[in-house]
């Protein structure tokens, strides 16, 4: 699609409005442990700033409580009101974009992880506190010198196609994701992982190159999503559209566009779930009408909801209405490979033309918090004095002129074709024009623009981080050079040794003197503009029970049912 420069667009005028504002390394873990720190727990939910809130909000006499992420669940909370769970129903879940793969190891959007909760079992998972539990390893033991983790599964697992999910199978996993020829994304988020031993089928040993504090979070996404290896071999290429893993649903069936369906997986190891006999995802990339689909009952749940919306949907007794403070941000990324953007001097030029203030009050009425790093204020890491740039377009002036382009330039910036993001792209273009720098915006299809964008096929790409409950996964492979999500080619020596000691450092302290470090170097070099801070929202039927609200944003399902 060719760039497209926008005249009499009605975003224009909100552009406008938004440009003018002033506005002990050896321990045996079993119930749990925090993500590398112990005395930060409870400041990990603390607000998001801007309206966001460290609680969930209800309606009376309903309920977001539930069960831990991992195991098996508890009780509902006294606020559901109506006793036990009950087993059976259906819901259809409304996603703000479409899938692009089922293939846990090849995927780079937020949008699949949502359907993986379901599909596949993780080694570990976090809880609604961000606090490591055990889910298909019950337990786990450190080595002294951190550099072996030795994991015991839960016994009796099986894969959808029958296929039992031991040691080998987590090998099998872990092989395929190491190896460059498949190309995965996972591979640099457990590089420090140079051999996997299966001794015996409930025993994995993961043996690292290097202490690496963030491994138990980083097993709690993706990277710990364990599929057949029976389907890894016999479906190819095809396993994106046929995946198989052990979770508490399995898949049906995925119409491109329209929906992807899951039903109970009637073997699932956790004795009496899931409670639903089928969930049901359809993308609806407009919010506008992903609210009113939830309100006319064609949707029971929705991932996010516009900004607009929130205060009304807030006081809408019809609706449960759940905000935490979440891990994600929003940012500009600007290829430091390709003219203009391998000139520092212009990266900090936009950097310095951007009123993060303005645009969260008038976009998105003053929910979230500005950005200024990708650590956000909810992690135990976050650094308030690590803050660079407000908008100034004299000091922008002087850096197009330092960087050989005093009267601006042009360059152009891909955009999820959807209103919202749209809206704020106009904004960021409004406020660049100020200093002459024209920002074309291509829109695109979500798919779309991610291929672009893992290609580093782009000049600038608007997009959003949906954050990992550990910084490094907010950080690392962004920066690092060849990091697997450092599509612009960024590369700083002084910035990859930092980051490795960060993985290497168990003591919280130390780690966030480091990552305080790092984020000023790269706001120094500006390869990545940090816009704001989302809160994390969700909305949902009161029929719903059961749902536990978890800051990265992932519906865990499987303990949710129905009220009769």
């Amino acid at each position: 699609m060719r760039p497209h420069d926008f005249g009499d667009d009605p975003f224009d005028r909100v552009a406008h409005a938004v440009s003018t504002t002033s506005l002990t390394r050896r321990t045996l873990l079993r119930g749990g442990v925090a993500l590398g720190f112990t005395t930060a727990a409870g400041a990990l939910l603390a607000a998001c700033g801007g309206g966001g809130s460290s609680a969930t909000s209800t309606p009376a006499g309903e309920s977001g409580g539930g069960a831990p992420a991992g195991g098996s669940p508890t009780a509902t909370t006294a606020a559901s009101g109506d006793g036990a769970p009950q087993r059976g129903g259906s819901i259809t879940v409304a996603l703000n974009s479409d899938l692009t793969t089922m293939d846990p190891h090849k995927s780079t959007a937020a949008v699949d992880r949502q359907v993986y909760q379901l599909i596949y079992d993780k080694l570990v998972d976090i809880d609604a506190q961000l606090n490591i539990v055990p889910y298909l390893a019950e337990r786990w033991e450190i080595a002294d010198d951190g550099k072996q983790y030795t994991f015991t599964l839960v016994s009796g697992v099986t894969f959808h196609d029958g296929e039992p999910l031991n040691a080998a199978a987590v090998k099998a996993n872990f092989d395929r994701m190491l190896d460059p020829a498949t190309a995965s994304p996972r591979r640099s988020e457990v590089a420090q992982v140079t051999e996997v031993q299966a001794p015996d089928d409930t025993t994995v040993v993961l043996v690292l190159s290097q202490p690496y504090a963030p491994l138990l979070a980083t097993l709690s996404d993706r990277a710990g999503m364990i599929i057949s290896p029976k389907a890894i071999q016999e479906k190819g290429d095809d396993l994106a559209r046929e995946p198989v893993g052990s979770g508490a649903f399995v898949f049906v069936e995925w119409v491109k566009d329209d929906h992807l369906t899951v039903k109970r997986n009637e073997n699932y190891w956790q004795e009496g779930l899931p409670y639903l006999d089928q969930v049901t995802y359809k993308p609806v990339t407009d919010a506008t009408v992903r609210l009113t689909s939830l309100r006319t009952n064609e949707v029971q749940m929705v991932d996010a909801i516009s900004a607009k919306d929130v205060e009304a949907t807030k006081n809408d007794p019809s609706l449960v209405y759940s905000e935490v403070a979440g891990l994600a941000f929003q940012y500009i990324s600007l290829n430091s490979s390709k003219p203009p953007f391998d000139k520092k001097e212009l990266r900090q030029a936009v950097a310095w033309t951007i009123d993060r203030e303005a645009i969260i009050n008038a976009i998105f009425f003053g929910i979230g918090h500005p950005a200024q790093t990708p650590i956000p204020p909810s992690s135990w890491a976050y650094d308030e004095s690590v803050q660079v740039y407000h908008q100034d377009y004299d000091k922008a002036k002087e850096l197009l002129a330092a960087g050989g382009a005093p009267d601006g330039f042009e360059f152009t910036m891909l955009v999820t074709n959807t209103p919202d993001a749209i809206q704020l792209a106009e904004a960021y273009r409004a406020q660049m024009a100020a200093v002459g720098i024209n920002a074309k915006l291509e829109l695109l299809e979500f798919g779309t623009l991610l291929d672009r964008n893992d290609a580093g096929d782009f000049q600038a790409v608007s997009l959003q981080w949906s954050g990992r409950p550990d910084p490094d996964g907010n950080i690392y492979n962004y920066f690092i050079t060849d990091g697997g999500l450092n599509r612009g080619k960024y590369s700083n020596p002084e910035v990859d040794r930092l980051l490795e000691q960060t993985r290497a450092v168990a003591d919280p302290a130390e780690r966030k003197k480091l990552y305080a470090e790092v984020c000023r170097l790269i706001a120094e070099d500006a390869p990545m503009i940090f816009i704001r801070f989302p809160a994390e929202i969700k909305v949902w039927q009161p029929v719903i029970q059961g749902f536990v609200h978890v800051p990265d944003g992932m519906m865990r399902l499987k303990t949710v049912w129905l009220r009769q």
